[in-house]
This record gives structure tokens, sequence and C-alpha cells, in this order.
């Protein structure tokens, strides 16, 4: 790391380089903290530069530290809102009667799963509620994959058929 040539550069280019950010973003404080990490950068990564490539650099540094600045800024923003407006918006729950109905469906399938054998009920379970693959299933309840598959379907076709639409 050439100190001189930092300190040089520094001094010849910290006031334009204020300058600039200050018309940007129209913060001196802040003009003055970016053109500081804007050297922090120019000695990590070019400090090794020609002569004639350090000015594009650091205002090249410097503009991409400005819009990432604008960037977070903007995400942070909020928006006020009168609490009228606030009424008119949906709420992200589903309403009573939705969870009511639903609940009911639940309970249909499952009485509808009770009136299937043992083993055609676990394999739905495991693979439809579980979501275990055939594979899965198979290993877990030692029987061949087909086996699996044959259950399933019994399981499915008894639920489309008995199932209210």
């Amino acid at each position: 790391m050439d100190r001189l040539r930092i300190s040089r550069l520094f001094i010849s280019h910290r006031h334009e380089l204020a300058d600039y950010v200050g018309r940007q973003l129209n913060d001196r404080d802040l003009a003055a903290d970016f053109v500081q990490q804007t050297f922090i950068r120019f000695i990590e990564h070019g400090d090794s530069l020609p002569a004639e490539s350090c000015r594009a650099f650091l205002y090249s540094t410097l503009r991409n530290l400005i819009i990432d600045h604008v960037r977070s800024v903007r995400r942070r923003q909020t928006v006020c809102m009168p609490a009228e407006e606030l009424a008119h918006i949906a709420e992200d729950q589903p309403a009573a009667d939705d969870i009511a109905a639903a609940r009911e469906r639940i309970r249909q399938i499952a009485a509808l799963l009770d009136e299937l054998p043992p083993v055609t009920r676990k394999i739905f379970v495991l693979n439809r509620v579980g979501g275990l693959k055939y594979r899965a299933v198979a290993t877990q309840l030692n029987v061949s994959e087909s086996t699996v598959q044959k259950h399933l379907s019994t399981a499915l076709r008894h639920l489309l058929l008995r199932l209210p639409r």
C-alpha cells in the first residue's frame, strides 16, 4: 500500500467527491461518510490501479454507494394512510365460515378413512398426509411399491365416490 499516493489522492479529490454526494443526496454528513468509505474501498481494491484510472474508480465506487443508499432508503419507507382506508384492507386470515367448512370437510374425510382397511388407511395417511414417497411408505411397511400404489388407488377411489361435492 502506497500511503503517500493515497494521501495525495485523498487531498486532491475529497472535496469534489463530497460535493458530488452532497448534490446527489443533499446531506453533507453522509457525503463525508461516503467519501471515507470510498477511500477505504480504494485501499482494499484499487491501490494497484494506474494513476489515470484512480479518479474513475473513486467515482464509480461512490456512485455505487449512493445507489445502494437510495435503494435502502426506499425499502424502509412507509406510507401513511388514513384509518378509514385501513378498514378496507382484507385480513390475511380465512373467514370463520371458511374455517368451519374446512373442518367439516376434514371430519368427513376422517370418517371415510375409518371405513378403509387399516393397511390402506395407513398407506394413504403416510403418503398423502405425511408426504412420504411410494418407496418410503413401502420400506416403512415392508411391502412392495406396487402394493402401496394399489392401496392408495383404493383409498382415493373410495374418497372420490363417497365425498359429498
